[in-house]
């Protein structure tokens, strides 16, 4: 009984985190790829665990994508309630899935309102070579 505690408390730490890395692999999108498209957002949704845009194109598809945490976006982004609004245009690029018939988009490297040239972007950090120095 003296180690019913810790044991538990392990199981429970293992068993979020399995979560939240099943929650941001995306086994069903092609991360190595990425697409762009371009319309008008007819429903935004501010919340955790990510925010959620749905993007009509041109041709009329509805696009959901996929962008950070609500949290996370004001906090490093200064990404707010009021920063998109229904009906803006905006060009979105991210991984697709990998059913195109899912019109789906996640891991959102730009985010770009056109006409007031707002953008949200992703800058790849160069990796640090480990230096031969002792």
């Amino acid at each position: 009984m003296k180690h019913a505690l810790p044991v538990g408390i392990v199981i429970l730490v293992l068993a979020g985190r399995s979560s939240a890395l099943a929650h941001h692999s995306h086994p069903n999108f092609l991360l190595d790829q990425e697409v762009s498209i371009e319309g008008d957002i007819v429903e935004l949704k501010y919340a955790n665990p990510h925010v959620v845009l749905k993007i009509r194109t041109v041709d009329g598809l509805v696009y959901t994508a996929e962008w950070q945490a609500a949290s996370w976006l004001l906090y490093h982004a200064n990404v707010t309630l009021t920063t998109l609004r229904v009906l803006d245009h905006v060009v979105v690029s991210g991984a697709p899935s990998r059913d195109p018939e899912s019109h789906e988009l996640v891991r959102l490297k730009q985010v770009r309102r056109p006409i007031d040239g707002w953008t949200y972007q992703v800058i790849q950090k160069k990796p640090v070579e480990p230096s031969s120095k002792r």
